[in-house]
């Protein structure tokens, strides 16, 4: 700067080295603000990570119970299922006689009481039971 300007003078100098040092002292004021910053993000990060293992963990033990939980319910419908199969070792139900339409009382719940066993004894659904009833109306009872 003194090769093209020549030398300032002495006050200008002053107020140069007063401008340096004030410069020195933002960028130290600047650095040390930058560097507080570093440490918080850094303390948040941690905290932050040390939350997200927690959660993963709770997320996990859920997990764990959840497919415990399925295994169980998997395990009662083989079960259920397999319990409910016919097989060949079963008693097979005799069918019931089929009505005529007699008009006598005793005959007519004598019918419904061996279909409702029948019924009870077959595991018969309820959607089925009036149209397997209906196959065993013969006679006057049809109409």
């Amino acid at each position: 700067m003194e090769e093209h300007v020549g030398q300032p003078p002495e006050c200008m100098r002053m107020v140069l080295f007063e401008e340096i040092y004030l410069l020195k002292r933002l960028l130290e004021d600047l650095k040390g603000t930058v560097d507080g910053l570093l440490e918080f993000v850094e303390g948040r990060v941690t905290s932050i990570s040390q939350d997200v293992e927690a959660l993963t963990d709770v997320v996990n033990i859920k997990i764990d119970a959840i497919t415990t939980d399925v295994r169980l319910l998997k395990r009662a419908v083989v079960s259920d299922t397999a319990n409910n199969r016919p097989s060949s070792s079963k008693v097979k139900v005799p069918k019931p006689k089929p009505f005529g339409g007699a008009r006598s009382a005793k005959e007519l719940k004598i019918f419904l009481w061996d279909m409702k066993n029948y019924f009870q004894a077959a595991k018969v659904p309820d959607g089925e039971k009036v149209f397997i009833t209906i196959m065993y109306l013969v006679g006057d009872a049809k109409f």
